[in-house]
């Protein structure tokens, strides 16, 4: 069974969607280029972590890259805020789990971090909780270090209904020369 995961793009930067395509590989970001404000916050009790561990936890956050993926592909807000309201993509890639620390997003809220239970994970510990609004993404997260960009195997496109009957014609011609094994689809109607 695939365990397929879906990146939503727009399709107005065509170069990064071609470098995708090209080179199979998704972009990582810094925790700080996420668009949650609350992204790497926690809760500790206060005196229970002193300025060097906080100071740790920066650092190993700020060395970490994410690769935002989510496990739907029909979900209206996605397609709204991510695909340029249904003028992009939604790209289903597998990733190799023995390669990459995959972890799925708890919406629990902001995680609690006490002095005794801190570990070379607690940093992903802590990028791996958002607020409870978040959880119509169902997101997965990729983490790495020291690297801009995972590698993927694109399975499918799925194009967003709103995209120009252009654009999907290029989309179709691109994947029939690069790789016609990626399946593609437009992107059904969703009932809210």
């Amino acid at each position: 069974m695939e365990n397929i995961l879906y990146k939503y793009r727009n399709f107005e930067n065509f170069k990064t969607f071609i470098d995708i395509i090209l080179k199979n590989r998704l972009y990582a970001a810094k925790f700080k280029e996420l668009n949650d404000p609350m992204e790497g916050q926690y809760l500790y009790r206060n005196g229970e972590l002193n300025i060097d561990i906080r100071n740790q936890l920066s650092e190993e956050k700020n060395n970490l890259r994410i690769c935002s993926l989510s496990r739907v592909n029909n979900n209206e807000l996605m397609w709204s805020h991510y695909a340029n309201g249904q003028r992009g993509v939604a790209i289903g890639v597998e990733i190799d789990r023995l390669q990459y620390m995959v972890r799925q997003v708890q919406y629990n809220g902001l995680p609690y971090i006490q002095n005794h239970k801190l570990n070379n994970q607690t940093a992903i510990e802590i990028l791996s909780h958002k607020l409870e609004v978040w959880n119509y993404e169902e997101e997965e997260r990729v983490f790495i270090h020291d690297r801009q960009y995972i590698n993927v195997k694109i399975k499918e496109i799925i194009l967003g209904r709103a995209m120009s009957n252009y654009d999907v014609g290029i989309i179709r011609d691109l994947i029939e020369k690069i790789n016609p094994e990626i399946r593609i689809s437009r992107a059904e109607n969703i009932m809210i």
